[in-house]
């Protein structure tokens, strides 16, 4: 069980989260890219407690309402501010994860939407 107390652990299982959904998208990371992305997801403690702040609640009818070409800010406007895991020159992804898990990440390219996943949305 995770103790949303301790921020520590939290991260880590949030980096654990965001490879793991990453993966499940088949996005083509190179291994320097990889890295970074690892790295920033782990280095994101401050940025991940302060943006919890900003999270609101969020199921499939929010997901669904995401489509391709969207900007980030038009993104936001549905789900709010959400994390920032990884930026490259062109591509950038957040995550939107819910008190019970769940979760929405959304990877953008050239600042807008290219494609999304869910996970254990009602």
């Amino acid at each position: 069980m995770v103790n949303k107390n301790n921020p520590i652990q939290s991260n880590n299982t949030l980096v654990g989260s965001v490879m793991n959904v990453a993966l499940s998208l088949g996005v083509m990371l190179g291994s320097g890219l990889a890295y970074g992305f690892v790295q920033t997801a782990f280095n994101s403690q401050q940025h991940e407690q302060s943006a919890q702040t900003e999270l609101g609640r969020f199921g499939r009818a929010e997901y669904e309402q995401l489509k391709t070409g969207m900007s980030l800010t038009e993104v936001r406007s549905i789900l709010y501010r959400g994390i920032e895991v990884s930026r490259s020159v062109t591509t950038a992804i957040f995550v939107w994860e819910n008190p019970d898990g769940s979760k929405i990440t959304v990877i953008f390219e050239h600042n807008k939407l290219k494609s999304k996943a869910q996970s254990r949305l009602k």
